[in-house]
């Protein structure tokens, strides 16, 4: 029999939950550092910590579910940021609670997949080697000279233009993962094999292989979407723990790690051409090269790096930012020497400070919400007012730079923001 708990909210705590010693230990072993298992006087009896990770954990025994702090819409834009939120039918799936939410989003990746491929799949040319009774492509003339008793099927090296690639491996991949999933609501799992059957003849891979995003050309741009959301499906269902018969599901999305790529994906929409929002780039705080960091954002007009910002989805349980958060920023600003670092943050009630200004060397720190509890329209207009403070911050191309290099701290924080502008509008 299996045990499903009362929804937990993120960064929740169950209530004290009786689980045989199996279950027990399949738990601890699967969670990781997805949930927090505390234990209690009773050794039989623990209690459940959620952590940012939501959605569903399911081992033998037990299926333990989590639900974001957001609102469902607004979960489900940052899941598909790009994608309109009417991407997916609120008629066939609705998202009350936990159990359909992940239904939904297993829903809306096959839409996604079902909407790329509905035209029929990509084609590309694979470089092969095979042995055959006629000559195709190019002889392999070296084999032949050592094989010669196999003349009768000569090895031949050929491009074949196939279905077989990268892309529909990704795709594939993704349905299969959803199939796996064992509470998958029945008319979503049949919608899954309805659009599996368009992809007979394409290989089965391990999503260990599609980790590394696929180069969009112009060939396979309308796969683009499809192929985002299926890396971070995957992602999400990377749990695989065996221990003899013992076996864990997982369907679970780090908040964090995901508002971090949202807030890069919609600001790059938002100032292309002109200004470019890269994610994930080293950056050296010492001059040998000896020490890397990784900011969030890095925000360039061509080669120029005009701002650095970080963007932080959790806080500390007093509702601030911890003290690291600005230290790392302010070490970002310092390597790059910019005169401004921009905090990008998500709150409900007690926000920080909106600006700070660093001791000793004028470095500003601007900190700047974005709420998640709102409507989708309220979270769009959010995201243009900080696209445009972005803007702002970058100015015109060699401001930041003269700013650095032929002024003082004092003049340059006054003319990166001046008090009572409208950067404080957001």
């Amino acid at each position: 029999m299996t045990l499903e708990l009362a929804p937990i909210p993120e960064h929740g705590r169950s209530g004290p939950v009786r689980l045989s010693r199996e279950t027990r230990a399949a738990l601890v072993t699967a969670a990781g550092e997805r949930l927090v298992i505390h234990a209690t006087a009773d050794p039989d009896v623990v209690t459940i910590g959620a952590t940012s990770w939501v959605g569903a954990l399911a081992v033998p025994g037990l299926v333990v579910r989590v639900t974001p702090r957001v609102s469902v819409t607004n979960f489900f834009a940052m899941l598909g940021a790009g994608v309109a939120p009417d991407a997916f039918d609120h008629e066939h799936v609705t998202w009350s609670d936990t159990d359909e939410l992940i239904d939904g989003v297993a829903y809306f990746a096959i839409r996604l997949i079902d909407s790329a491929t509905m035209r029929g799949l990509v084609h590309g040319y694979v470089a092969r080697e095979e042995r055959m009774r006629m000559i195709r492509g190019r002889l392999l003339v070296e084999e032949f000279a050592r094989r010669p008793w196999s003349a009768a099927e000569p090895q031949c090296r050929f491009d074949d233009f196939t279905a077989d690639i990268a892309e529909n491996q990704l795709l594939r991949c993704t349905l299969q993962a959803i199939l796996s999933w064992p509470q998958l609501a029945p008319h979503v799992r049949r919608e899954a094999l309805r659009v599996m059957g368009r992809f007979e003849g394409v290989s089965d891979t391990p999503a260990t292989r599609h980790t590394a995003p696929v180069p969009i050309t112009r060939l396979n741009e309308h796969y683009e979407d499809a192929m985002r959301l299926s890396r971070l499906v995957l992602q999400a269902m990377s749990l695989s723990h065996e221990a003899g018969d013992q076996q864990a599901n997982s369907l679970m999305v780090d908040m964090d790690d995901l508002f971090r790529r949202w807030i890069g994906q919609e600001l790059d929409v938002r100032l292309s051409p002109e200004l470019r929002v890269q994610r994930d780039q080293d950056v050296w705080l010492d001059e040998a090269r000896a020490v890397t960091m990784v900011p969030d954002l890095v925000v360039r007009r061509g080669s120029e790096v005009v701002l650095v910002g970080d963007a932080r989805y959790s806080m500390g349980a007093d509702g601030y930012l911890a003290s690291r958060d600005y230290l790392e920023l302010v070490a970002y600003t310092t390597a790059m020497a910019l005169p401004t670092g921009l905090l990008v943050h998500c709150n409900n009630d007690r926000a920080p400070e909106s600006e700070i200004v660093i001791r000793n060397a004028g470095t500003r720190i601007l900190c700047r919400p974005i709420r998640l509890d709102g409507s989708y329209a309220a979270v769009c207009r959010s995201l243009d007012g900080l696209a445009e403070l972005v803007r702002e911050l970058a100015g015109e191309p060699g401001d930041l730079q003269a700013g650095v290099s032929g002024r003082s701290h004092e003049d340059r924080r006054d003319s990166v923001v001046a008090p009572g502008s409208d950067y404080y509008a957001l």
